[in-house]
């Protein structure tokens, strides 16, 4: 039988509740105190408290207040009994974290359905924290025992389940408690995330490592014109509590973005954090009353906590638990790699697993799971022939330096409209290389096209008629200089810049013979990259 308790200082108004709740079958306590009902509750732990707001001793909001602050009651559903009925009265109570609202007077119906949708919420609640609680790390499921990866960061013994099992309660909580504030969560290794909620719900999760990183990587997924070094940002924008968080609402507001990427973009942020927080092990967390200015969305948890399980136990699964994927694969060896593979596998290794990018970006750019991609180079770790290494986060730009002046001849193609009449081709058999060259070509604002068939290309340029071409030098049946020396013979290409894209030297002769207009280093770098094109290209042509 459910117990609940029923803080009324008015006599005659009690009695009615009391006897219309025993009538409803259940088991009532009265007090006429709120310190009193405060203390009772606080040692018999009931199933749902009925507070009038104006009470001797304490208040109805400072009994509300003195149970969200402690754990062992901050689950308990409380309605507050008032006859005031402005509607700042009634926010304030919904502030402190009451559940419902009865306004005096009121009839036994409204007084015994209420407390039937409380009660039945209340219990929705403790069920999903036990699931959650059974869901994070269920040992029958998923092993925990860290297979050792040569060379590659440790990183601490997965947490424990109590852990988690208390994180899980205390989020349960504060969605019941419809908590506005932050939740900061440390690791044993000092690492530190901060959760923001409104109302026991989820805005945003930022910290740990590479924050510009995350967020540009996200946003690019699903707003690839969207460069964070590249926009007009005030300084003081980035000493904001989730910055990230406030520069999506920026972004929003100069229309930039759609509102329908914003969702997307915030809960794969908030997944990555969680998947940073359970690899790193132990955790203790604590919260406070600083709550974000804006509220662009709110998240379930459930959203959130179903995705970075399941990438978290495809982690684990692949015995990848000693490897950060915030981490950056770089090959230590290249004679050793030249020996082990093709021709064709090395030039795409080495191109890729430059210590530039981790192993997330490099999943974004194969367009695969990141367990996939370090699935298939553990062979490489476990040799030695590549290494992970620290990688820096994004530099984050300000007001004096986002976009500083540039002669003609540079890149600019992201700021200017004429840039997307612009047609770029690259020609390499590399699908990782072509890959790199059209996220960054498209992000900077270029139309692009990617050719892997080099017997194929010159009918396919015709097709098209690009306003630049980038040639990989060395390709199966015909190499880049036999493409250039054939395209040079079309009147319609005469005139088109072409640019050799090569590891090595080129033979400089041979390509002024077949009318190379320049030449570009691999791996290829977004800077020289856009300059290139800068200097062969007039943007406004």
């Amino acid at each position: 039988m459910k117990k609940i308790l029923v803080i009324e200082d008015e006599r005659l108004v009690r009695d009615n509740i009391l006897d219309c709740l025993e009538d409803g079958g259940y088991e009532v306590v009265g007090v006429d105190n709120g310190q009193v009902g405060l203390d009772w509750a606080s040692e018999h732990k009931p199933d749902l408290i009925l507070c009038d707001v104006m009470l001797p001793e304490l208040d109805g909001y400072e009994v509300l207040r003195s149970l969200r602050q402690e754990p062992t009651t901050a689950l308990l559903p409380f309605v507050f009994l008032s006859a005031k009925v402005e509607k700042a009265e009634i926010r304030h109570g919904m502030n402190l974290g009451a559940d419902d609202y009865i306004t005096k007077p009121f009839t036994p119906d409204e007084l015994l359905d209420t407390v039937a949708a409380r009660l039945k919420r209340r219990d929705a609640i403790v069920q999903y924290a036990e699931l959650l609680q059974a869901s994070l790390f269920n040992s029958d499921r998923i092993s925990l025992a860290p297979q050792p990866i040569i060379n590659a960061p440790s990183t601490p013994a997965p947490a424990q389940y109590q852990d988690f099992n208390a994180f899980a309660q205390e989020l349960a909580a504060l969605q019941s408690a419809q908590f506005t504030g932050k939740l900061n969560v440390k690791s044993a290794t000092d690492q530190s995330w901060d959760f923001y909620l409104h109302q026991g719900r989820l805005l945003y999760a930022t910290g740990g490592m590479h924050l510009a990183r995350r967020w540009q990587r996200h946003v690019s997924t699903y707003c690839p014109q969207i460069q964070l070094t590249q926009l007009n940002l005030p300084t003081e924008l980035f000493t904001r509590p989730a910055w990230e968080y406030q520069l999506l609402g920026l972004l929003l507001k100069q229309q930039q973005i759609g509102r329908e990427h914003i969702a997307p973009i915030v809960r794969d942020c908030v997944v990555e954090v969680l998947f940073d927080m359970m690899q790193a092990g132990q955790i203790n967390y604590q919260k406070s009353e600083q709550a974000l200015p804006l509220q662009l969305l709110a998240l379930e948890w459930e959203q959130v906590f179903t995705p970075a399980q399941k990438l978290w136990q495809a982690w684990q699964s692949s015995n990848l638990t000693s490897l950060l994927p915030n981490y950056a694969p770089l090959v230590k060896q290249p004679e050793a790699l030249q020996q082990q593979t093709s021709p064709a596998v090395y030039r795409q290794l080495t191109a890729v697993l430059d210590g530039k990018r981790a192993l997330r970006e490099l999943a974004v750019l194969m367009k695969r799971q990141a367990a996939e991609v370090a699935v298939s180079l553990l062979p490489y770790f476990q040799s030695k022939i590549v290494e992970l290494v620290q990688l820096p986060d994004l530099p984050l730009p300000h007001a004096a330096t986002a976009q500083p002046a540039t002669p003609p001849t540079s890149a600019t193609p992201a700021t200017s409209t004429a840039a997307k009449s612009l047609l770029i081709a690259c020609i390499d058999d590399s699908p990782l290389v072509c890959q790199t060259m059209d996220q960054m070509l498209s992000n900077a604002g270029y139309q692009v096209l990617t050719i892997q068939d080099p017997l194929r290309a010159i009918s396919t340029l015709l097709t098209r008629k690009p306003d630049l071409i980038f040639l990989d030098l060395v390709m199966p049946n015909l190499n880049g200089y036999e493409i250039s020396s054939r395209l040079r013979k079309i009147a319609a290409f005469r005139d088109t810049p072409i640019v050799i894209l090569s590891g090595n030297a080129i033979d400089r002769a041979q390509a002024q013979a077949a009318g190379v207009s320049d030449y570009l280093e691999k791996p290829v770098q977004t800077e020289k990259l856009l300059q290139m094109i800068g200097k062969h290209i007039s943007v406004g042509s």
